[in-house]
């Protein structure tokens, strides 16, 4: 695809950012709204944006390969970079009891302060280590919900098997992140937790869509009305991800941002390193070309908004996290149209 097409096409939708962002600097919303927002994005508009997409395309035996293959390819290329990540920093990673510890104590993330050396330098381990974990979450999951739909929405307006590729790519980010994920960025095994990896709005939506999709059902057999309040909810949803990225930006502190390290090799390896990984491996497969570029191009997403709710939740490394989401989305704006030159 042109380079210039898809580079517009990209920062069309990122414009779409700039509202969120006035809202959050002006403070005609608050910073709790991102929360609601979210959750409207996540229990109303996508699913309902997945379910008219199995409702747009029609059963065949290859389509239902198709939606295997992606299962399979996703789960694996998320595996496999996440192992990869794992390996070159675990040696790196923090002492989870010391570090609640000093937590505990307001040294971290508190205001507490030391002048002790050891202290200091204990303090100082278990920032960079919490960091490291963070990571290895950035490297491998990706924003394919909240950006890659919108994405694949903009690019292939009409390709609606794309948007239901991107289901199911999402299906084994819940998969990951609720379990590898929760355990990696913890330390602790009891956070992994298969309940949420398999009851969330994502495989719900899946378990209402592929009986339709296999039963042949088909959006000429519902009545218009229903139709319609479909289509109004699915098409909330680029406008709705790209107002909470842009509040999110609004509250990032950008001297952070653009000096950590960690953060510029993770966008690079989640951008364009796991991407170039999937088409390399995809290369002596034949399939249909649009499994083949949503797979890459969902690959190259930049980092997955659930990495910060799981840091959030269990009081891990937010700084790391949120500063790698907004970090990858930036160079997404340059690695998104580089991938699409990939394919004619």
């Amino acid at each position: 695809m042109n380079f210039s097409t898809t580079a517009l096409n990209v920062l069309l939708l990122i414009a779409m950012a700039v509202p969120g962002y006035l809202l959050i600097k002006t403070k005609l919303l608050p910073e709790k709204a991102i929360t609601y927002l979210s959750v409207l994005l996540l229990y109303v508009s996508q699913p309902f944006l997945s379910i008219r997409s199995f409702l747009e395309v029609s059963y065949t035996p290859q389509l239902a390969v198709n939606l295997a293959i992606m299962f399979a390819v996703s789960l694996a290329g998320q595996a496999l970079v996440f192992f990869v990540a794992w390996l070159v920093l675990r040696r790196r990673f923090d002492d989870t009891e010391q570090s609640a510890a000093l937590i505990r104590d307001g040294y971290i993330d508190g205001d507490t302060l030391t002048r002790e050396p050891a202290l200091s330098a204990a303090v100082a381990r278990s920032v960079k280590g919490r960091a490291n974990r963070a990571t290895v979450l950035a490297c491998a999951f990706g924003n394919v919900g909240f950006f890659g739909v919108p994405v694949l929405q903009f690019l292939f307006p009409d390709a609606h098997d794309a948007i239901a590729y991107s289901a199911v790519f999402i299906v084994t980010l819940n998969l990951m992140s609720w379990t590898v994920g929760s355990y990696i960025l913890t330390g602790d095994k009891k956070h992994v937790s298969l309940k949420r990896a398999l009851i969330n709005p994502q495989t719900v939506t899946l378990v209402i869509s592929l009986p339709l999709f296999f039963g042949g059902v088909s959006s000429a057999d519902l009545p218009d009305t229903i139709n319609s309040v479909i289509g109004y909810l699915a098409d909330m949803t680029a406008p709705l991800c790209m107002i909470i990225l842009g509040m999110r930006f609004a509250l990032a502190p950008l001297v952070k941002l653009f000096s950590d390290v960690r953060v510029y090799v993770s966008s690079l390896v989640k951008t364009l390193v796991f991407p170039l990984v999937i088409y390399l491996v995809l290369m002596p497969f034949e399939m249909e070309e649009m499994l083949r570029v949503s797979l890459v191009l969902l690959s190259g997403m930049p980092g997955a908004t659930i990495n910060l709710n799981l840091a959030e939740l269990y009081g891990a490394d937010r700084t790391t996290a949120a500063n790698s989401i907004l970090m990858s989305t930036l160079i997404s704006m340059i690695t998104i149209p580089v991938i699409m030159l990939l394919f004619p």
